[in-house]
């Protein structure tokens, strides 16, 4: 054979086996315990994101809005209107607000407020001339020496702590681009950390089984893991370490704490969570001295490698506890979900329950239920003696049910509440979804049978509109960081004595 053809030949060999084997290797690790369980995850929280309530919700909050109108004039002296709208991009980092008072056809009260990263500006005619607002941007440049810097001693001189937050308000408000992004990914990160952490201490277990969810039998795979004290602790202890190690979370903690309160430090805070880190690593040693037994049972769909079920009991220094959540085959359209936990040693147990009787074009109707189970004492007396010997008997179960339906086409809606008391409320409207919006309408509520009075001639009116671009705020403005003293006291009066003047004519009975 002519050598060219061997060596073509032999090669091509070895690169069909280099190939099967990374094909093969390939669908090892995929099939690995810790791959299956990440996998699962992933592929049931991405299915929990097309659920229509969440996926509404995301979809208002990155660039749509929320309005409420009501006609108040059973409330107010005369025939008031109010109208509001909020608009959101949290991923643009942009809102604006507005809000209209009307009597009759005349507005008497109407104001416009506007944020991004940039810059804040509102407009109120009635109460204030012209459009006042921040440039965010110059905001460090600005503060000091304004009315608002604390070496300055004035009326309205901020604190420290509230000056310096301020100061920095321009680099968080930049940082804050894919932030939520971030959080969700660094929450993925360490989720599937925490699953490799613990396949890698536990007795691992992997068999074939069919449950039933929502009265549906699925096929699964199920992952058992079983973990003892020393298992636990080591694998919490490499999370630590890693954690302890791992630069993007703490930057992304410090982009956390810009966001909080102008009270708080941001390096006190990104301190105090490694301290937690410190004081779980500190315990470890105490861990390992207790009697422990961990199980865990994820149950994996064979189709679609969803999490179905996941069961897990805990047994700890002669306490047993039990946790089960069931999902069903596709989180997104199952039937029934569920979560019980239940302190097996008192017998004490919660559950929460999630059942869709009709998800269809035509009608929605389901039911939540939240459970409370725990002994009922029961007290035998001796004969005329004033004590007795208490024994735990029977079980008794607080109920709290809540009930929807909804009739797409017609638009009626109901949402009954029962309390644990059996107390019952009603609420009654319209809702109709009209493209990307959602409208409701409160006609009626009742409590225990009794109607609220004005709920009908309020005519509250909710729209939900999935996609509405966030109107641009106004771009001249007065500054109010350049305002000597005098002007400002002059504008917070004016607003303060616009809004008491707007309360004392049409509220003043309340």
């Amino acid at each position: 054979m002519d050598k060219n053809k061997k060596t073509l030949i032999i090669g091509g060999s070895a690169g069909a086996a280099v190939l099967v084997a990374l094909i093969v290797v390939s669908i090892a690790l995929a099939n690995r315990p810790s791959a299956l369980i990440v996998r699962g995850f992933i592929n049931t929280i991405s299915d929990a994101e097309r659920i229509e309530l969440f996926d509404v919700a995301d979809d208002v909050a990155n660039g749509g809005s929320i309005a409420v109108s009501a006609d108040l004039d059973k409330i107010a002296s005369d025939d008031v209107t109010v109208q509001a709208k909020l608009y959101s991009n949290v991923r643009d980092l942009k809102s604006a607000f507005e809000m209209t008072v009307a009597e009759d056809d005349e507005t008497v009260l109407q104001t416009r407020v506007f944020y991004n990263q940039d810059r804040f500006a509102f407009t109120c005619p009635e109460l204030v001339d012209g459009a006042y607002g921040i440039n965010i941007k110059n905001l460090s440049k600005n503060l000091p020496g304004s009315i608002f810097d604390p070496d300055e001693e004035t009326d309205y001189s901020l604190t420290e702590e509230q000056y310096e937050y301020f100061m920095n308000l321009r680099d968080t408000a930049r940082n804050n681009a894919n932030l939520e992004h971030d959080m969700m990914n660094m929450n993925a990160k360490y989720r599937k950390l925490l699953i490799e952490k613990l396949v890698k201490y536990s007795d691992v277990g992997r068999s074939s089984k069919t449950i039933t969810a929502g009265g549906e039998k699925i096929h699964c795979t199920l992952i058992s893991l079983s973990i003892d004290q020393d298992s636990l602790a080591l694998a919490t202890q490499e999370l630590i370490d890693y954690a302890n190690n791992d630069k993007e979370l703490e930057k992304l903690l410090y982009r956390l704490a810009s966001n909080g309160s102008f009270y708080d430090d941001k390096d006190e805070f990104v301190d105090e969570f490694y301290d937690a880190l410190d004081d779980i690593e500190d315990t470890l040693d105490d861990l390992k001295d207790q009697d422990i037994e961990l199980t865990v049972d994820f149950y994996i769909t064979s189709s679609g490698r969803r999490i179905a079920q996941i069961d897990a009991e805990l047994e700890a220094d002669g306490e047993d506890y039990e946790v089960s959540i069931i999902l069903g085959k596709n989180v997104a359209k199952s039937k029934e979900i569920s979560l019980t936990a239940k302190d097996k040693t008192t017998r004490e147990s919660y559950a929460f329950i999630y059942k869709v009787e009709e998800d269809s074009s035509r009608r929605y109707a389901a039911e939540m239920r939240f459970e409370e189970t725990s002994p009922v004492r029961h007290y035998d007396w001796d004969g005329g003696g004033s004590g007795g010997s208490g024994k735990d008997k029977d079980l008794e179960t607080d109920k709290t049910v809540i009930k929807v339906e909804w009739d797409r086409k017609s638009g009626d809606f109901k949402l009954k509440y029962v309390d644990e008391w059996d107390e019952e409320y009603v609420i009654k409207g319209s809702l109709l979804q009209k493209g990307d919006r959602y409208i409701f309408v409160l006609t009626n509520i009742r409590a225990d049978d009794e109607v609220v009075p004005y709920v009908k001639s309020l005519e509250l009116t909710v729209t939900v509109d999935r996609h509405d671009p966030i109107p641009n705020g106004a771009s001249r403005y007065k500054e109010i960081t350049k305002m000597d003293a005098r002007e400002f006291k002059h504008l917070v009066e004016d607003i303060e004595d616009g809004v008491e003047a707007l309360w004392d004519e049409y509220f003043d009975r309340w």
